[in-house]
């Protein structure tokens, strides 16, 4: 029986989304190794001080070291490396050794530095890269990323394997409708959705630039994050009364917001891979992207696009959306039908296949 030790160093962090993925992905694999008897065993490797945490997703918990964080990380959990397979979800690696299997989640982190303060660029940097040393393996999250990654330098072809997202909790929990109460939506006005974030390469000025265009007076905004009215104004963005901040939601909120959406809109620059296109697609929102990045990838042909960098078209696709009732509910049948094709169990049997091959 070989041993799969899985960093659990995540659970430390905020609930951001290359955490859920950590945290999804683990339980998925913990349940693959026992339904399937693939003669691999799972372990959930954690300090001490988050063991009770660790133990309330359902996978065995090995408490190791003294030290806690990135110290443990770094000084204790190289010393695993002869009990099994040391496996990262979240971006990082121990620099000491070799042998470890990363998920590297994309090449953002080089390709726009700008989104990141100048310590935690030149740490993920310096991270991404010995991620990619002889010895160890890659998983990444699309083609896009896996392309991304070796363009900037990391790794060789042979170290990777892309093992896609699955559909979060969002995707599977039952619609809280109370969230419109709370941000006093207009009953009836089409809305639509989409992240509150002011990292450059998430580009949602565009949106803002667009809903303040009189032609979308008569449909609302609805942005969901950290990012607030006032951040915006400071950059000088425009804020029209017909966009709504709700700052941070539950998955239940998010879901409703998702399930009564005319589309969940993403102009980024730059994705990995595009968790709420994927999510807003599973509720029946229609998938609005910017062909960028892993977007086109993952949405495919069952959403539209629009120019990042043009708010006229992103106008005349939502009004397009709003007036065209066959179109707007054939893409909605089409994203249901692709976001399904995205499962955790899928991921961790992905994930098995390559550690078989590796290890």
């Amino acid at each position: 029986m070989r041993r799969l030790l899985i960093n659990g160093r995540f659970l430390s962090g905020q609930i951001t989304a290359v955490n859920s993925v950590a945290k999804e992905l683990s339980i998925a694999l913990h349940q693959a190794s026992l339904r399937q008897d693939n003669g691999w065993s799972v372990e959930l490797v954690v300090p001490r001080a988050l063991e009770s945490k660790a133990w309330s997703l359902g996978i065995p918990v090995r408490s190791h070291g003294r030290l806690s964080g990135i110290f443990w990380e770094q000084l204790e959990l190289p010393k695993l490396r002869r009990d099994g397979v040391v496996l990262s979800l979240f971006n990082t690696v121990p620099i000491f050794g070799r042998g470890y299997t990363t998920m590297l989640h994309d090449a953002n982190v080089m390709k726009t530095p700008e989104s990141y303060g100048r310590l935690t660029r030149r740490w993920r940097k310096f991270l991404s890269w010995r991620a990619g040393n002889s010895g160890n393996h890659i998983l990444t999250i699309s083609e896009y990323s896996l392309m991304s990654l070796l363009d900037c330098g990391i790794g060789h072809p042979e170290m990777f394997g892309i093992v896609p997202n699955g559909l979060g909790q969002v995707g599977r929990v039952q619609a809280d409708i109370g969230i419109f109460t709370r941000l006093g939506l207009r009953y009836g006005v089409p809305y639509c959705v989409g992240l509150s974030s002011l990292l450059p390469h998430k580009n949602i000025e565009v949106l803002l630039k667009s809903f303040a265009r009189p032609a979308l007076a008569g449909v609302d905004l609805v942005l969901f994050g950290n990012a607030t009215a006032d951040d915006f104004r400071e950059l000088g963005h425009p804020v029209s009364s017909n966009v709504h901040f709700a700052g941070f939601v539950t998955d239940e909120e998010l879901a409703a917001l998702y399930r009564g959406a005319l589309a969940v809109c993403m102009p980024s620059r730059e994705e990995g891979f595009g968790l709420p296109a994927l999510e807003g697609m599973a509720h029946g929102a229609v998938a609005l992207v910017a062909p960028n990045g892993s977007l086109p990838e993952v949405v495919a042909d069952a959403g539209v696009y629009a120019h990042p960098d043009d708010p006229e078209e992103w106008v005349e696709q939502i009004l397009k959306l709003k007036c065209d009732r066959a179109l707007t509910q054939s893409l909605r049948c089409a994203g249901r039908k692709r976001a399904a094709e995205y499962t955790w169990d899928a991921s961790a049997e992905r994930t098995f296949e390559l550690l078989e091959r590796w290890y």
